[in-house]
Parts: structure tokens; C-alpha cells; sequence
């Protein structure tokens, strides 16, 4: 009988710990989420800037 209580025993433990592992992760990602919607559209994804003559003129006359 104890061996079949050991058993059972690490049987519990690691669905314990299956269980723990689980909650751990959906956390994460719950997390990263989070930090993702954080983020503003135009700051990862830039837009072009449009160059206005006078800009394509300076960058002629004095270079980027």
C-alpha cells in the first residue's frame, strides 16, 4: 500500500505543479498583451514623413 500512496502522491504533485505551470504562463502572456496594446500604432509603424520642396532644396544645397 505505500508504494501505491507514494504513487498517488507524486501523481498529485505533479498535476500540482502542471496546474501552477499553466497559471504561470497565461500570466505571461496576459502580460505581454497588455504591453502590446501599450504601444501606440504610429510607433510601430511610422509613417513616411512628407518632404516638402523647400526640405528637397535644403537637402540638395547642404546634403543629409
Amino acid at each position: 500500500m505505500s508504494k501505491t500512496d507514494k504513487n498517488q502522491q507524486l501523481l498529485n504533485w505533479l498535476n500540482n505543479e502542471k496546474r501552477k505551470d499553466e497559471v504561470q504562463l497565461n500570466k505571461s502572456k496576459q502580460d505581454l498583451i497588455k504591453e502590446l496594446k501599450g504601444f501606440k500604432k504610429e510607433y510601430l509603424f511610422p509613417k513616411p514623413e512628407k518632404i516638402t520642396l523647400w526640405k528637397k532644396l535644403k537637402i540638395l544645397i547642404l546634403g543629409k
